[in-house]
């Protein structure tokens, strides 16, 4: 990450670091996770005061998933909440259960067409050749179908 954090990556790293409480244990592997984190990334002084504050206080995950306003970044959460929960070894019962919950607000409250529009697949309509259209309706169909499946109905 280079450049300045914005909210929704500051939020994103608060949720990181309170995954670390999840289990009521801290370990010296999540310690050192979260004290890299904080050499590594340009967070500004105020966030690194709340962050190191973060480290011995805990903090609603869900909470802190929710101050989570860019999709990118939910979706870096997860990734990095992976390897966080994975750190010591042990991915314990509470952060299994707080990982699907997390996953649960996530499935809730994606907005999936601002989510695809990130991938920037764009169609050329005046130069499509058949074979071209073709594949645009066959994407356009597996869309419809995730979206079914996501949501119980065609959007």
């Amino acid at each position: 990450m280079s450049g300045e954090i914005t909210e929704s990556q500051f939020y994103m790293w608060r949720a990181i670091f309170a995954l670390a409480h999840a289990d009521d244990v801290v370990t010296n592997e999540e310690l050192r996770f979260m004290s890299e984190a904080l050499e590594d990334v340009p967070f500004s002084d105020e966030q690194k005061a709340i962050l190191k504050k973060d480290t011995l206080d805990a903090q609603s995950v869900e909470v802190m998933f929710m101050q989570i306003t860019d999709p990118l970044d939910q979706s870096e959460f997860f990734q990095i909440a992976s390897k966080m929960v994975h750190i010591d070894g042990d991915f314990g019962q509470e952060e299994q259960d707080i990982m699907l919950k997390i996953k649960q607000i996530h499935l809730a409250n994606v907005d999936v067409d601002k989510l695809v529009g990130h991938v920037d697949l764009k169609f050329d309509e005046d130069n499509l050749t058949d074979e071209d259209a073709d594949f645009k309706g066959v994407v356009h169909s597996a869309r419809n179908k995730f979206l079914e499946r996501l949501f119980g109905s065609k959007k």
